[in-house]
């Protein structure tokens, strides 16, 4: 997708700094970010042990020699003074959340204090809750489940929401949008994050105001057979429509193979629904002039003279924008070529005004003939 999730994740987070910021208590607790993560590595590349550095040993009751350890800290600020309108507990052992359930995890902090519960957030401003959001839809993209996880712990939604320059590029200039983390790491292909999320109660059907354009919309914009599938069979509603009442079939139509198309199809969606500018599935694969795609429409029960907004069936369109394999698929099918538009222009007036011989030479010939399927 046209927006750039690396640099958006280096330039909102934690590969722009020469260290990670953990928050105060943690900080105080002795604990050193010691790595940097290399993005040319693998999708995916999380945390390791040798990237964290644990405090000595102590016991509980020597806060002095906790106090007094020499951190190398960050360039950036410290998290208390970016955040200064949050006032965290008063004592690190009133804090007793359950243990993470990734058991797995490759960064386990060996300290008396365990990281605050996503069940219990502190008490964050709408400044701090936007910040988190934003790491945690970066570090979603990147499918980095492990700063995923200490997002979550650090008080994160996972059902944020985050603004997304160009999400629609379709529009000229391209619109932005909003996402969820699950959206995100659906566009972005992200199966095993989009698994992670799932598991930690991320909404699979997000109103749009919630994420403008669904994980489903965002899987099959880039044509992620397998992230499509796992949302569909987990109840990803195939007619859900994005803040431009598109839905994934029209998304499907004109950006992914037909293994995707056919997917959506065995889910029964409805071909007749209409986007913002009242085209339907047909229209949708008109304009891309995808015939194999327009193949499996029409099998599928599409009706091959649905008309648009303004009146043009999917032959007008075909003429206008002179996708001449659009153009014999639709009259294989028996599209009507006397049908008129709101302007009360038959298809070879159309295709007259345009002015392409190859078309013209097409609609006539039908018109003449009464060629049908």
């Amino acid at each position: 997708m046209s927006y750039d999730t690396m640099s958006a994740w280096n330039k909102t987070t934690f590969a722009d700094k020469p260290a990670f910021e953990f928050n105060d208590s943690i900080q105080r607790r002795g604990g050193i970010w010691a790595g940097n993560i290399d993005w040319n590595s693998p999708p995916g590349r999380s945390l390791s042990n040798d990237d964290y550095i644990p405090p000595p040993s102590h016991t509980p009751s020597s806060k002095t020699s906790r106090t007094s350890i020499s951190v190398e800290m960050p360039v950036a600020p410290l998290f208390r003074d970016a955040t200064s309108n949050w006032s965290p507990p008063a004592s690190p052992t009133s804090l007793s959340p359950p243990d993470s359930p990734r058991v797995d995890s490759a960064c386990t902090i060996s300290s008396p204090t365990t990281l605050p519960s996503p069940t219990k957030p502190f008490a964050l401003s709408l400044k701090e809750r936007q910040k988190l959001a934003a790491q945690l839809h970066a570090a979603s993209c990147a499918g980095d489940i492990q700063h995923m996880d200490l997002l979550l712990s650090l008080g994160a939604s996972v059902n944020s929401r985050t603004l997304v320059p160009h999400l629609y590029e379709s529009f000229k200039p391209a619109k932005t949008g909003i996402l969820s983390p699950l959206a995100g790491a659906a566009g972005n292909m992200q199966l095993a994050a989009v698994q992670y999320l799932h598991s930690r109660g991320a909404k699979i059907n997000p109103g749009v105001n919630e994420s403008s354009s669904s994980p489903l919309h965002e899987a099959v914009k880039a044509d992620d057979l397998a992230i499509a599938r796992f949302l569909l069979e987990r109840g990803a509603d195939v007619d859900s429509a994005n803040a431009y009442n598109t839905t994934p079939l029209m998304y499907a139509v004109k950006y992914s193979s037909p293994a995707t198309v056919s997917l959506l199809l065995d889910f029964r969606p409805d071909l007749s629904r209409r986007s913002f500018f009242g085209g339907s599935a047909i229209h949708w694969a008109v304009w891309p002039n995808r015939p194999t795609v327009l193949d499996l429409l029409l099998q599928a029960g599409a009706d091959v003279n649905h008309r648009q907004g303004d009146g043009s069936t999917g032959l007008h369109l075909a003429v206008t924008a002179e996708r001449v394999e659009s153009l014999k698929c639709l009259l294989r099918w028996g599209a009507d070529v006397g049908a008129r538009n709101d302007g009360y222009e038959t298809v070879v007036q159309v295709a007259e005004k345009a002015g392409n011989e190859e078309v013209l030479a097409l609609v006539r010939a039908a018109a003449a003939t009464g060629t049908r399927r």
